[in-house]
Formats: C-alpha cells, sequence, structure tokens
C-alpha cells in the first residue's frame, strides 16, 4: 500500500506468554523489535515468513533478546518450530487493507441491542468475551440474528500484563510486584467493582430495565479449559458442556438437559455431552472410561456476582469446550444452539409453568429470640474429609475450641429493626438514599427498601419498619459491619469459622456434615433451592421463618444449612486448612486483613450440596446481599 513501512529482521521464535490467546492472531514482539515497527498495540500488521504471509496483530512480549511470540497454530501455517532462528519481514497496513480489525490492550464493553419486542427480560453476557476465545464473538451473533439482547466485556483478563478482573463477579488478582503477570490470590477492591460494575450495568440498560426489575432469563456464557487424563496417558478437554441452573426446578433443568440432547447432532458433528451441577445424577460422569467430577459451580457468581437472584429470576450458566466456540465457522451453530435452548425455554417451560405443589404452612413463633446453645469447646475436626467438598475445605484437622454460647436462630427482621431504631435514636448511625452508614466510621451497615426494592425493612418519616408479614424471618442485605455493631451492641461478637462449624456439625465426637446426622442434604430438614417448603412461593426471596423445619444441628442450633449464608469473622484465605495441618491450633482465626470475609451454610438460592457446614466463601465486608445473615456468640470472659 501507498503508506506501508516494513522491518526485516532475524529473531529466535518462541511460545507467545500465558493468557494471550484471546487476543487472536498476534505476534509478540521485544521491546526493542516493537519499537522500531512503530505501531500502537493491537494494530494489524503483514507478516512474512519462509514466503507465506498473514495478518496478524502487533504485541509486545517485554523480552529484551532477539526473540518472537507466535501461538502455534500461526507457528504451523508458517512451517516453521520453536526455538528456529528466522527470518521475518512485517509490513505495517492500513486498517482498511485487511479484515483483521485493531484490538488494543483496554477494557471495553460492547452493547448488542437486539429485539426487545420479541425477547423484553431476556439476555445474555460475555463477561470475559474474548479471554473465553471468542464468546463475545457467539453473544453478538445471538443477538444480531436471532435478536436477544446480549453485552460483552473485552479486555479485563491479560495475566501476562497484570490484568486481571472478573467481570462475573468483583475480584481481580494484582499485578505481581515483577510487572508480569498477576498473583494468584482473588481480590474485592474499587477497581474490579467497577469493572464489574460496568458489565453489569450495561447489561441492565441495554434491555432496557427499570428500577427494582430483574430478568427474566438472564445466560453467562464461558468457554473452559478443563482437561482429563485418559488412560493412555493422553491429556486432553473435556468434550463436555457444565452448565449451571438457578430459578429452575430440578424437572425443569432436566427438560432443557433432554432438549439439548434430542438436537444437539443437527448443531455439531460430534456434540459436547451437557451436565448441570446442581443435579445430583450430574455431579459425576464420565468420560471414556474415566470418572469425573462436576468442576464449574460458579457459586461465587450465584452468591454476589452477576448471576444473583437479584438480578434475574432464572439464571443459566454455560462453560462451553473450545469445539463449541473457536472455529469461526462453527460460531453461527452454538449462536443458534443458544436461541433454541431461549425459545425452549419460552415456549416450553414459562408457558407451561404451573404453580408448585408445595408443603403447608406450618410454623408457630419461637418464644426466645435471644435463647442461645451452650457449648463445651473442646476437640473437634475442622474442614471437609477427604473426597467431599472443594480444595479450600480440606484438609481436615482437629482444633481446639473455648466453651461458647451461639444464637439457636439467625437474627430476624424484627430484631434487626428494633436495632436500627435504637441506633437512629442514639444519633450513631444516618441514612442517606436508603442505605444506613455508621456515624463513626462511615462503614456501610444495611440497604433499606429505598435502596434496594427487595429488602423487608424500609424507612420512613425517621423510623425503620418491617414489611408485614416478615418480622420472623432472617434479616438479609446486612453487611458484615452491620452485623458486627449489631452484634457488639448486646455485648457480644460474630463467630469465627471454626465456632460456627463447631455450633453446626460437631456432636462430640462425629462430625455432620449438613448440621443433622444424615450426612446429605434432605429438603423435609432444611431451606435450598428446590426444596420445595411453603415459601418457595414468593417471587424473590425465599427464606424460611428461623426455627421453621424441626430439625437441628447436635448442639440445636437452627438453621445452620441453608436459608441464608452467615457472616463469620474471619478474613478469607483460601487454603487456610492447609495451614492448620499439624499444627492442633487452638481457638483458629484468620486475623491477616484480607479484602474478604468468611461466610458460611449456602442459602435458600444454592443447591443443597452447598449447604454443607464445610463450605465456604469469601465476601466483601461491604456486600449487603439478598442471601446474607448473621447471628451471634456470646463472648467469654477472657476476651
Amino acid at each position: 500500500t501507498s503508506c506501508a513501512r516494513e522491518k526485516i529482521f532475524n529473531a529466535e521464535l518462541i511460545q507467545p506468554p500465558v493468557a494471550t490467546m484471546q487476543l487472536g492472531p498476534s505476534i509478540f514482539l521485544s521491546d526493542s523489535y516493537f519499537e522500531n515497527i512503530d505501531a500502537e498495540e493491537g494494530t494489524p500488521v503483514r507478516v512474512e515468513i519462509n514466503n507465506k504471509i498473514h495478518d496478524l496483530r502487533i504485541y509486545r512480549n517485554f523480552e529484551e533478546l532477539p526473540k518472537v511470540g507466535l501461538h502455534y497454530k500461526y507457528r504451523d501455517y508458517f512451517g516453521i518450530n520453536y526455538k528456529d532462528t528466522i527470518q521475518i519481514r512485517i509490513v505495517k497496513i492500513n486498517n482498511r487493507d485487511t479484515e483483521l480489525t485493531p484490538k488494543p490492550i483496554k477494557f471495553i464493553v460492547e452493547n448488542y441491542s437486539g429485539d426487545l419486542n420479541e425477547w423484553n427480560n431476556y439476555a445474555f453476557g460475555a463477561p470475559h468475551g474474548d479471554c473465553d476465545n471468542e464468546t463475545g464473538a457467539i453473544v453478538k451473533i445471538v443477538s444480531e440474528k436471532y435478536g436477544i439482547p446480549s453485552t460483552a466485556a473485552y479486555g479485563c483478563r491479560l495475566s501476562y500484563r497484570g490484568i486481571w478482573y472478573d467481570c462475573n463477579r468483583p475480584l481481580m488478582k494484582e499485578p505481581k510486584p515483577s510487572g508480569k503477570g498477576v498473583i494468584g490470590e482473588r481480590h474485592w477492591n474499587e477497581k474490579a467493582m467497577e469493572k464489574y460494575s460496568v458489565f453489569q450495568d450495561s447489561a441492565w440498560s441495554n434491555s432496557k430495565l427499570k428500577y427494582g426489575k430483574r430478568f427474566k432469563l438472564f445466560t453467562s456464557f464461558h468457554g473452559h479449559d478443563l482437561t482429563v487424563k485418559l488412560p493412555d496417558g493422553k491429556k486432553i478437554q473435556r468434550p463436555v458442556i457444565e452448565g449451571i441452573g438457578s430459578g429452575f426446578t430440578k424437572n425443569e433443568l432436566r427438560k432443557i438437559k433432554k432438549f439439548y440432547y434430542r438436537n444437539r447432532d443437527s448443531y455439531y458433528e460430534n456434540p459436547p455431552d451437557l451436565y448441570f451441577g446442581n443435579l445430583p445424577e450430574d455431579l459425576e460422569y464420565e468420560y471414556k472410561g474415566v470418572k469425573l467430577n462436576f468442576f464449574y459451580s460458579g457459586l461465587g457468581t450465584r452468591t454476589y456476582g452477576t448471576l444473583r437472584s437479584d438480578m434475574a429470576e432464572h439464571i443459566l450458566h454455560f462453560e462451553t469446550p473450545n469445539s463449541m466456540r473457536i472455529n469461526p465457522e462453527i460460531q453461527p451453530k452454538t449462536a443458534k444452539l443458544l436461541n433454541d435452548i431461549y425459545q425452549f425455554v419460552k415456549d416450553s417451560i414459562f408457558a407451561q409453568q404451573k404453580p408448585l405443589t408445595l408443603k403447608a404452612y406450618n410454623y408457630s413463633v419461637p418464644k426466645d429470640f435471644n435463647k442461645k446453645a451452650n457449648l463445651k469447646g473442646g476437640e473437634f475436626l475442622f474442614g471437609a474429609p477427604d473426597g467431599f467438598g472443594w480444595n479450600s475445605e480440606r484438609p481436615q484437622n482437629k482444633v481446639t475450641l473455648s466453651p461458647f454460647e451461639i444464637d439457636i436462630y439467625e437474627v430476624t427482621n424484627k430484631q434487626y429493626c428494633e436495632f436500627l431504631n435504637k441506633q437512629f435514636a442514639s444519633n450513631e448511625i444516618e441514612v442517606n438514599e436508603g442505605e444506613v452508614f455508621c456515624k463513626t466510621n462511615s462503614n456501610l451497615l444495611f440497604k433499606t427498601k429505598k435502596a434496594i426494592t427487595f429488602s423487608e425493612i424500609d424507612f420512613d418519616n425517621n423510623k425503620f419498619s418491617v414489611v408485614s408479614d416478615r418480622e420472623y424471618f432472617p434479616v438479609v442485605f446486612v453487611t458484615y459491619y452491620g452485623a458486627k455493631k449489631y452484634a457488639v451492641s448486646r455485648g457480644e461478637r460474630l463467630p469465627t469459622e471454626a465456632e460456627w462449624e463447631y455450633a453446626a456439625s460437631w456432636d462430640g465426637k462425629e462430625k455432620y456434615l449438613f448440621g443433622y446426622k444424615e450426612n446429605e442434604s434432605i429438603e423435609k430438614y432444611s431451606n435450598y433451592e428446590d426444596s420445595y417448603d411453603y415459601f418457595e412461593r414468593e417471587k424473590v426471596i425465599k427464606t424460611t421463618p428461623v426455627g421453621y423445619y424441626k430439625k437441628s444441628s447436635p448442639f440445636g442450633v437452627k438453621d445452620m444449612s441453608g436459608n441464608v449464608w452467615e457472616w463469620c469473622s474471619d478474613y478469607y484465605q483460601y487454603d487456610i486448612h492447609k495451614v492448620y495441618t499439624g499444627k492442633k491450633a487452638a481457638n483458629p482465626k484468620v486475623t491477616k486483613k484480607s479484602t474478604m470475609n468468611v461466610i458460611k451454610g449456602g442459602a435458600w438460592n444454592t443447591e443443597g450440596s452447598v449447604t454443607s457446614t464445610t463450605k465456604r466463601l469469601g465476601i466483601n465486608p461491604n456486600a449487603a446481599l439478598i442471601n446474607l445473615g448473621f447471628r451471634c456468640v456470646k463472648m467469654s470472659n477472657n476476651e
């Protein structure tokens, strides 16, 4: 072209940095070479090697030595091998002279509006549209061809550049001190919250949802790189779709699965299998003789991310293999599959939904909400046994606890409302646009109905009041700081994670994995999604009144499995059980400050397996969620 400039040089071919596949057709140059090209990162250039030509985007690889990085696909195209010294010719070209669009290193969110008349309150999201390798391109096709509104985020996960934002939930990985890559631990901070909020708010506004409205159906579409080692030693990617559903009954998820299996051969020549992680029969599956556990849960996402119950009535999350995404020729087929699933859900599930057949309402208000269980303490097994739960719950260790007392019931709306009124009367809190703040340190404590329409406590005429008939349900939308301030007002505190788990699971000799002797979730004993209690008929918050279930933990503590997650006082550390191994810790508690605190117990909108007493998540202390409450413990004399 008339304005083309070229550079010719010799360099060693190397593998490009990790986490760069999402950049697409690319070449990675050392700084000195990059500066000689005089082009912005992400600019398309024409590359010639071995008399073969291909248009690629140009990026830095931070190597000072004469090296050039290419992914295997383009290595094979040019007929070269890693560690070869090759001659490269790079030509700058105008954008109009290539079909390859520029792709700079920056975070952007794109909205594809679709047809809101046909698909009102339905949407797709690709939170990592490039990181998951073409998920953004696929949801764009879904919107442009089939009319379903879609939103995709790009440039949020480039760990070789120290960029790692999770737009599915407000978490990030911090850059390494070296400036190359990111550290492994995930954190919750303002940067992560900003990126997450941009994606979430874009999805809402793209569908023109008004305040207090939820999506009828929202799907988060992802790619996965899960691998499996076959009996012959070969390691390959699992050719499966791992899905999660929320807001659907188990039978409805089975219908979606049957629809896929009836039609999958019409989309793909070698279609992957589909498994739903909240169907009991899918938690373990088999591929070529290898038994596999369902890997992806999306639990944090469904608890406090884009798949929350206050964002959507019904939720699907699909982790899909490369075979459904990478090849441009396959992408329209995957887009059609996603559209057809939506049509099926709309026409054959939502249109045919019937009122649930639920248990009768049988509840009497406990006589003493301030009653506590006395726990004598001593040695107990903290964490999950081998073969149960996640890595963050293991290994199980012997620890020792001092005696303490714990609330038998979760703190109710009525109790928390009385606390708020006392705090307001004594001028210790202030209310700003429905949000309650501590006056001394400005911490967010609670969100009333004016701040979030699903809250069950309102504030009007300088008075807090509970929504009608919800007095004896557990309080939600309370932050860690709001829970802690309530406890302190009573001369108490929040339980440590170990104390909480001890009260939920220990009988002196045996560990109860679900708060009662049976070591599995049982719908008649606790409140979780699709447990068919009377309150599943509620439109949004499907908690049960405290103590609604007759079963209790060995110490007589109620609702330790399900109903609402509960705040603990520990900071969250992913591998804490490994830290305790071999130490015989006494009164263990994570005091090293992090950006998250532990929550325990699962909730009304998590599947039964999540309500195990060893399950643990990390949540930012400022989070006020639709499924998160607390209970208190009484301080011992030496505190």
